[in-house]
């Protein structure tokens, strides 16, 4: 088998589990999901990825509420900024439109379900973790370009290219959800993704076979 992508993002499938799921339910799928706020008062691993998400895309906003305090405006109506400095805002939409649909890359078929379902939640997250960094870049990336562009217009539009781009890509939706499914069985396997994130989380050590 493959070692799994980004292992440096993710050592267990999610923080505090111990790297297992307990029980796995089997034959779940995206009818199972009780709704976004529904889950995140579930106890479940779908919950819980759902407020770590919500939490995250808080980030994002902080920063533009006190950009207009860190950075100081040109003289002009947009600021000093010549018009490339734009580009590597243009050139990091590229970048998350292109490479965060793409991932994570297909599992391997002929794995026993329960290692499926752990190496399917593990490459979830690492995808959805490296979408998020993509489009959080974004953001981020126009800052210091309108602390030295000396346009508050610069930061502004990363944040309306990049937020949206955030929320479609990061965001685990159902819809998201289902995508990533897709993606990781189209090589033939199956993932059980739903079982998994429909379970909760053992904080034991796994048991011995």
């Amino acid at each position: 088998m493959a070692p799994p992508q980004f292992p440096m993002y993710s050592p267990s499938p999610f923080p505090g589990d111990g790297g297992r799921i307990a029980e796995p339910v089997f034959g779940a799928s995206r009818a199972d999901d009780p709704g976004f706020a529904a889950s995140m008062r579930s106890g479940t691993l779908l919950g819980r990825l759902r407020t770590m998400m919500l939490v995250l895309l808080v980030a994002p906003v902080l920063i533009a509420a006190i950009t207009p305090l860190i950075v100081q405006d040109g003289k002009g109506r947009l600021g000093d900024a010549p018009w490339w400095f734009y580009l590597p805002l243009a050139a990091g939409v590229l970048l998350a439109v292109l490479v965060g649909p793409r991932v994570p890359r297909p599992m391997e078929p002929g794995q026993e379900r329960m290692a499926a379902v752990e190496t399917a939640m593990l490459q979830f997250r690492q995808a959805l973790l490296l979408r998020f960094a993509l489009t959080e870049g974004i953001i981020l990336l126009g800052l210091p370009l309108a602390m030295i562009g000396h346009s508050e217009l610069l930061f502004a539009v990363g944040f309306v290219l990049g937020y949206p781009l955030m929320i479609w890509l990061a965001l685990p939706t159902t819809g998201t959800i289902e995508g990533i499914r897709r993606r990781l069985e189209s090589g033939g396997a199956e993932a059980h993704l739903w079982a998994g994130f429909l379970a909760r989380a053992s904080r034991g050590k796994p048991p011995q076979s």
